[in-house]
């Protein structure tokens, strides 16, 4: 008598019917994962461009600003000419001065809760500012779905996150 082996129906659907199981219970999980890293990674691009804005305020010993609301969701760090009508220019964001850094943009649906930062003005020793008077440290939250990572900027240039 020849014995031939293999699976029967059964087995087959009894294994990958635990697979769908195991995948129910992956997706979610993974997904989260996603979300938190989004979240992460979005607040260290806020952090290291104002750390970057900061290094040129120090290396060329001018006034910098680093501007979170510039259009298409984009940061960036503009050098202060003294100009006025340069500088406060509802258009700032989108001309080009030397030693301007890139706009850097945010992944899609990444935000900063529900209003941006204040604007950032970094001075030639590096001391951080709110432009407008506000108060420091400021508190920059970065926002993915329910997902929010806080970001504290001291006036010093020091930044920390204080859940992580």
């Amino acid at each position: 008598m020849r014995r031939e082996s293999g699976f029967t129906y059964l087995e087959l659907l009894f294994v990958v019917g635990l697979m769908g199981i195991a995948a129910a219970v992956a997706i979610p999980a993974m997904n989260n994962a996603l979300a938190r890293n989004r979240v992460f990674t979005s607040s260290e691009l806020v952090a290291a461009q104002v750390r970057e804005a900061r290094l040129a305020a120090i290396t060329r010993n001018t006034t910098f600003r680093v501007v979170f609301n510039c259009p298409d969701g984009a940061i960036r760090f503009l050098v202060v000419t003294g100009v006025a009508a340069v500088d406060n220019d509802a258009d700032r964001c989108t001309t080009r001065q030397p030693n301007d850094g890139l706009p850097v943009f945010l992944p899609p649906a990444v935000t900063f809760g529900d209003q941006a930062p204040p604007n950032l003005e970094i001075n030639g020793r590096g001391q951080i500012s709110a432009v407008g008077g506000g108060l420091m440290p400021q508190n920059i939250s970065v926002t993915y779905g329910t997902f929010t990572r806080t970001l504290v900027v001291t006036a010093t240039g020091r930044i920390t996150s204080p859940a992580s």
